[in-house]
């Protein structure tokens, strides 16, 4: 009765086979599964939102890099930073930027049209433009909710909940003081009902920087690419523009301001030394007409003319170290931020200039950062980095100039000296008069440097450029970005097929049931001697007759298997047992016995289940005496023994037997005596005893048996009955076990061609086409 595995094994000897025989059988679940996902695909297609991608480009200055103005421009922008494109792309994705985009094209009162399925964005079917007062104190109890509203074109009125509104009027309403403009996106008006919301600012700057990418190309290159993804092209085309515009807005106030404080500087220093200028000059009037000065010597003017340039030196100098105080103090200044950033005018070092327009650049762009990041952010920290080491470069620097400076004024004071003995030979008179003079040249000189300078600030702040130039305005894509047919129906197709293998999967490996034959050779050594199918008749479009040829065929071939049809036969008495109730065993005892009486073999059936005789119920002996009557000593074996309406075919039913009783017989000698005395007279002796579990009839039976048939039924014998077979010492005691795979069911929807059992495919054909064929 021992049996190979690899007897029955299917051949599947490539990936391609194994993929087949695990799912072919269920093709109309994955056709179905396909048509539904396809069917919610193209429903998706059509009443999802497309979005479309808007992108522009600009060209940032930076001067690092290698883009600069040119010098007629560099002359006409005298204070234009140098900008850093990373900076630079950190702005453009700033909240206060993007806040600023959100009021001025009024995106905190979307306007839709109302769909039958799904509203769609109304930003140029609209025939007015919502505005508010005050955006950042609107209130957001609000925002979900949909606010109709309808126009009057021929009186220029919207009517809003019962209410009309004339237009470029503010009125105060429900949702605070509100006016309603035209709308200069107007294509086309839609006669679908028109509804708003009102959203906070913050909550749609928030959504439009998620969509918004501003990327470059390369690390080397100044331009900036923009890109937004937009339901509504036209909006997003008008968001990038905005965006840019007030980017460049914002960047020439900040030059501008910078300008006209310097300007301001200038201005109140030239006003002050004209001041000292008119009032030396008074001052050598008056010492002329009280002593009578008219004209001075050769030498005089001499000694005034290179003490003059000695003095005009002296004041440079002076004027140069008072700067450089003034620029210690700013960068010494622990707030600054708000201040004016300190003139180099006067200090003839670029170095300084640029450390000290570097520090000024780098505070702006912190200002701006702070804005939009946290403390931590990286690129903060970075800035503080950076502002803190050009701060210690400008003290270093202006600490070596003030070396070089005093020098320089102890030099000329010494020459200054020499001059001031030479006065000694001047008269007294025009001694003083000379002395007056040279502060008058002195002032005379700064007076026209300050001039100078009024004039170029006031031309930069006349002049002043955008520190970067737009290459390309904002366009939308043509066709939508999403979503993308070929890509949703790819999924849709993709999730169809993994939802069928998962459902597949799940439902054949995750099952706690037995389902394949594999499973059994995997859990137990006890060798599966036969598979009964399932067979029914409205499944299988089968009649009765053909039904149950194809079930006499099976028990055919269980009972060749176990060696019944030999001239010389072993094993002629045959327990069937099975683990639960309900595994078919009283069904294979039947058949199996019904087999064997075909072929002119003289069978007995014996049905020792007392609790529950199905058998007995099958053949009308219920009621009837039988086993339970012959072991209490009441009847004979013959007159138990009942015959059946098949030729060949004997019956002995349980009897009349109380529960409480169904145990005390199996150790009497009378059941010794009633198999000996069968053995005798009939050529099989077929036992159906009740399940194992919880019941030990079938142990004890086995004692009077040649072989044992163990019942599993596909899809209902748990699979922890299986593990524990071998290990249950009571089992072993089973003479010659076997199993019986019964009640094997087609895989999927493929009728006669996939099974769980190895020897379905065969089976089932084989019986098919000798139906077909009348054999």
């Amino acid at each position: 009765m021992e049996t190979t595995k690899s007897r029955f094994q299917p051949e599947e000897d490539n990936l391609f086979n194994q993929i087949m025989f695990r799912f072919l059988p269920y093709w109309p679940l994955f056709t179905g599964l396909l048509v539904t996902c396809v069917i919610a695909a193209f429903v998706y297609l059509r009443y999802a939102t497309p979005l479309y991608e808007i992108s522009a480009t600009m060209l940032i200055k930076d001067e690092k890099k290698g883009l600069d103005d040119s010098k007629i421009m560099e002359s006409l922008n005298i204070f234009s930073p140098n900008s850093i494109v990373e900076n630079e792309m950190e702005i453009l994705q700033s909240r206060g930027l993007m806040n600023e985009v959100v009021n001025k094209l009024h995106l905190y009162a979307p306007v839709f049209s109302e769909g039958h399925i799904n509203s769609v964005s109304a930003y140029e079917s609209s025939p007015v433009i919502v505005c508010l007062a005050n955006p950042e104190l609107l209130d957001t109890s609000h925002s979900d909710k949909k606010i109709y509203f309808k126009y009057d074109t021929a009186r220029r009125f919207v009517n809003m909940e019962n209410k009309t509104y004339p237009l470029d009027e503010w009125r105060n309403t429900s949702y605070g003081l509100l006016k309603f403009i035209e709308n200069p996106n107007l294509k086309k008006s839609e006669s679908k009902p028109f509804y708003f919301n009102l959203v906070s600012p913050k909550k749609i700057t928030t959504s439009v920087l998620e969509n918004l990418q501003v990327s470059a190309p390369n690390k080397l290159a100044t331009v900036i690419k923009l890109a937004l993804k937009d339901e509504n092209p036209k909006r997003g085309e008008d968001i990038l523009n905005e965006l840019i515009n007030t980017y460049n807005r914002s960047s020439i106030d900040d030059k501008n301001e910078f300008s006209k404080k310097t300007l301001s500087i200038v201005t109140d220093k030239l006003t002050s030394v004209q001041s000292q200028v008119d009032s030396i000059q008074r001052l050598i009037n008056q010492y002329k007409e009280q002593n009578g000065i008219v004209n001075l010597s050769e030498q005089s003017q001499l000694f005034l003319q290179d003490a003059g340039d000695n003095d005009q030196k002296i004041s440079d100098i002076n004027r140069q170290i008072a700067v450089l105080d003034e620029v210690e103090e700013y960068v010494n200044s622990k707030d600054h931020n708000e201040g004016v950033i300190p003139t180099t005018l006067g200090v003839n070092d670029p170095i300084l200039s640029n450390l000290i327009q570097r520090l000024y650049d780098l505070e702006i762009n912190y200002q701006r950062l702070k804005m939009t990041a946290t403390e931590n952010n990286p690129a903060i920290v970075s800035l503080a980095n950076d502002i803190e080491k050009t701060k210690a470069n400008i003290l270093e620097n202006t600490r070596v100039q003030r070396i070089s400076l005093s020098a320089s004024r102890k030099n000329l004071n010494t020459t200054l000296d020499v001059y001031s003995s030479k006065l000694k030979n001047i008269p007294d008179k025009e001694r003083a008069l000379i002395g007056i003079s040279r502060q008058l040249s002195a002032l005379n000189n700064t007076y026209d440097f300050l001039l100078q300078k009024r004039e170029e600030a006031s031309l930069s702040n006349a002049s002043t450029l955008a520190n970067s130039r737009t290459v390309d305005k904002a366009e939308s894509s043509i066709k939508p970005i999403s979503p993308k047919k070929l890509i949703i129906l790819s999924m849709a197709v993709a999730f169809a097929f993994g939802a069928g293998c998962v459902i597949v999967i799940w439902k054949e490996n995750f099952s706690s049931k037995i389902l394949f034959r594999s499973d059994i050779h995997k859990y137990t050594k006890i060798p599966v001697i036969a598979e009964v199918l399932n067979v029914k008749i409205k499944a299988s479009g089968l009649t009765n007759s053909q039904r149950n040829a194809i079930i006499i065929e099976q028990f055919r071939k269980l009972a060749a298997c176990m060696g019944l049809y030999g001239r010389e036969v072993f094993k002629k008495r045959i327990l069937v047992t099975s683990s639960i109730s309900g595994e078919g065993k009283s069904f294979v005892s039947t058949n199996l016995a019904s087999t064997l009486a075909v072929k002119g073999k003289k069978v007995i059936l014996l049905d020792f289940d007392f609790r529950n005789p199905n058998i007995s119920r099958s053949f009308n002996l219920s009621g009837q005496a039988g086993i339970y009557e012959f072991l209490e000593g009441e009847k004979e074996p013959f007159e138990i023994i009942k015959r059946s309406k098949e030729n060949n075919l004997f019956v002995a039913g349980t009897g009349i037997v109380p529960l409480e009783r169904a145990e005390e017989f199996f150790s009497s000698d009378k059941l010794r005596e009633l198999f000996i005395y069968l053995e005798e007279v009939f050529d099989f002796i077929i036992v159906d005893t009740p399940p194992v579990e919880p019941i030990t009839d079938a142990y004890i039976l086995s004692e009077y048996c040649d072989a044992s048939l163990y019942v599993l039924r596909h899809g209902y014998t748990p699979k922890t009955i299986i593990r524990l077979l071998d290990q249950n010492n009571e089992t072993k005691t089973l003479k010659n076990i076997a199993i019986v795979f019964n009640a094997v069911k087609p895989r999927g929807f493929i009728k006669h061609t996939y099974g769980y059992g190895y020897g379905f495919s065969y089976q089932y054909g084989y019986n098919q086409k000798r139906r077909k064929t009348g054999a």
